[in-house]
């Protein structure tokens, strides 16, 4: 690929506050100084190893399973026609082929299952091209969007109150946490100076005290009291059949004889999936099943593809914040609608707009 390409891509504009403009190339060096990228950068590694693999043994994927992922993607963004997703691709960067490959490599790195040594390397010190490849990958996963919002409230944050206040403590602290012992070195990695640096820690410093400020344990109460039922935990069980008919012999076990859901399914060979859930990650269309069930309550067969699934609610628990789960979405509730208002006041969205994850 020629080098211009990915300089055009990683120079597009993505929000500005008045004259200064955040680029994608530094919304994502901004997320190596979050430590964002480190995970992100290994996964990316591993799976284009798989791809890598695959090609190299001659593999074929399955077209079907590529096509699949492409079109959820597709309706994800509510790009329904062809044109409606080059439109997109193009107004992102990206081209028809590198979003056909995108979905080729993630399918290799979901199904490739020969023997696999990942390569050492850091995103600091990879080729143009290998970043550029990764560049379209953050931008196809939604991860760049969501790079951007978080360093937009940054820089929101630190406009709002103009000062320096705590940079010094950010600096060690991010100097503890990355373990880097020559700084003009690291920066250099990827083109960076020590002024750009202290730029963006004041603004970390900023984002900190703002959100100590606003994430008190009163205002996590208050939140959650008006969305206890959102957050209702439920824990449960489903057996999977391939009839109505089995279904109901499922049922009636649980009922007339008070059997496991788990021993039927061993019993019948039947898949068998336990796990918890909140609410509001129900699917909407079965919410209003769950909102005066007790533990116990089964519910009636649901229609499945060809088959059927039995639903059984084993456990439900009131939320509290003491739940990890919880407290983290309220948290991120409170700081979303606080920082809404000052990206309304400072930053000027060029390219995406800010997701909603």
């Amino acid at each position: 690929m020629p080098i211009s390409e990915p300089i055009v891509r990683e120079n597009r504009v993505i929000f500005s506050r008045g004259e200064r403009e955040f680029t994608a190339r530094e919304v994502v060096d901004c997320a190596v100084l979050r430590g964002e990228i480190d995970p992100l950068w290994a996964e990316f590694v591993r799976v284009g190893e798989c791809d890598r693999l695959a090609s190299e043994q001659g593999l074929e994927p399955d077209d079907s399973a590529v096509d699949a992922a492409a079109i959820a993607f597709r309706y994800q963004y509510d790009l329904i026609t062809a044109e409606e997703t080059e439109r997109w691709l193009e107004g992102r960067g990206v081209s028809l082929s590198e979003f056909g490959e995108y979905f080729a490599r993630k399918y290799w790195g979901r199904t490739y299952s020969g023997a696999l040594e990942v390569p050492t390397s850091t995103y600091q010190t990879a080729a143009v091209e290998e970043k550029d490849l990764f560049l379209v990958d953050l931008i196809l996963s939604g991860s760049l969007d969501q790079m951007a919002e978080r360093l937009s409230y940054r820089i929101a944050a630190h406009a709002d109150e103009s000062s320096e206040e705590g940079a010094k403590e950010e600096r060690a602290r991010f100097l503890t946490a990355r373990r880097i012992t020559d700084l003009v070195a690291w920066l250099a990695q990827f083109g960076r100076d020590e002024e750009w640096l202290n730029e963006m820690l004041a603004a970390e410093a900023a984002y900190r005290r703002r959100v100590a400020q606003i994430l008190t344990e009163q205002a996590l109460q208050n939140e959650l009291g008006a969305l206890r039922l959102n957050f209702t935990r439920f824990e449960v069980e489903t057996v999977e059949v391939d009839s109505k008919d089995a279904a109901a012999e499922v049922a009636a076990c649980v009922r007339n004889d008070g059997m496991e859901m788990s021993e039927i399914a061993e019993e019948g060979r039947y898949p068998f999936h336990s796990g918890e859930v909140l609410l509001e990650d129900v699917p909407s269309e079965q919410q209003q099943k769950f909102l005066s069930v007790k533990a116990g309550t089964l519910f009636d067969p649901i229609s499945r593809g060809d088959g059927f699934e039995v639903w059984r609610v084993k456990t439900r628990t009131e939320p509290s914040l003491q739940d990890a789960t919880i407290r983290a979405r309220l948290e991120k509730r409170i700081i979303d609608r606080c920082f809404n208002g000052l990206l309304s006041k400072y930053i000027d969205w060029k390219f995406f707009l800010p997701p909603s994850e």
